[in-house]
């Protein structure tokens, strides 16, 4: 979906057909460059792409090369995104976190304020685990959530 500046996408826009990862500086870079063939002639703002289906939370920004450069951040610290910037962020998931953290995330974006804040919430992962099991699904499913990876 595309809004403004913005192109929401669920895995990465190269090639989304295969369902993407976008989970290193080149995956991110190849993200961008085919988000920004899609939009055309966007005018002086760059494009800022908001990827999920990653169950990392990780900022992907222009810097003064070509490439992208990776950045961790930290939850509930607002992170500014200037219009005239590139950027690719993955938000992360609402469930099967990753790294070890079995909280679940999620990223909001302020257009006004041109800023995104990741977070990162508590929820009732034991439970979820429980229903899991519950259902016959495999054992590591229940295993992933309850450790976060």
């Amino acid at each position: 979906a595309r809004l403004d500046h913005l192109l929401l996408v669920h895995a990465s826009a190269h090639q989304p057909e295969v369902w993407r990862y976008v989970d290193s500086e080149r995956a991110a870079k190849a993200c961008l460059d085919a988000a920004e063939g899609q939009a055309g002639d966007h005018g002086q703002q760059a494009l800022h792409v908001l990827v999920g289906h990653v169950h990392h939370q990780t900022l992907y920004y222009q810097g003064a090369g070509r490439g992208l450069m990776p950045f961790k951040p930290v939850p509930g610290v607002g992170i500014p995104l200037p219009r005239s910037r590139a950027c690719v962020a993955t938000v992360g998931s609402v469930g099967q976190p990753r790294d070890g953290d079995p909280r679940a995330m999620y990223a909001l974006y302020d257009m006004s304020a041109g800023r995104l804040t990741f977070h990162r919430v508590p929820y009732d992962h034991a439970a979820a685990a429980q229903a899991i099991r519950q259902a016959g699904l495999p054992e590591y499913f229940a295993h992933r959530l309850e450790t976060g990876r």
